[in-house]
């Protein structure tokens, strides 16, 4: 078996607690690999608004959300830097497992470590699990961190 080389991490982030635990374990893995960290918050719209949509209502908050966004991804992004680690922010639009992986793929991550928020029974049968969407579709090894009680 060759030797696991891991150049570039891939953390999404929805700003949630659980990412916490997930960032830790990646700054571990950073440090041990000597890697840089990809942070990726998706913007899902339809989270945002529900039909019918006012659409000048969302153009209207639209700029104060991506500002909320980049602030909180600067955050985040800060304490990897601060901790000697290489860190890219970045957020996009979308459905949030297909812009994992697509990021993933088209940046060259070599490992994926991700939170899973523990979503059981009725909401994950009908909402699926971001994690386990990634799981199946990631071209790259994907650590997942779970929730602790």
């Amino acid at each position: 078996m060759s030797e696991l080389k891991v150049n570039k991490i891939l953390v999404p982030t929805d700003f949630s607690a659980a990412v916490g635990e997930a960032e830790q374990a990646a700054m571990v893995m950073a440090k041990t690999f000597h890697a840089s960290v990809d942070l990726l918050h998706v913007i899902t719209m339809t989270a945002i608004v529900t039909p019918p949509a006012d659409v000048t209502a969302l153009h209207a908050m639209l700029p104060e959300l991506l500002k909320q966004v980049k602030a909180n991804l600067d955050l985040e992004a800060g304490r990897f830097r601060d901790a000697g680690i290489p860190c890219e922010a970045k957020s996009v639009e979308g459905r949030p497992h297909s812009e994992i992986v697509r990021h993933a793929r088209e940046n060259s991550a070599d490992l994926i470590v991700m939170a899973t928020h523990g979503h059981g029974g009725l909401a994950h049968a009908v909402l699926g699990s971001v994690t386990e969407r990634v799981l199946h579709k990631a071209g790259c090894p994907v650590l997942v961190i779970p929730v602790r009680a």
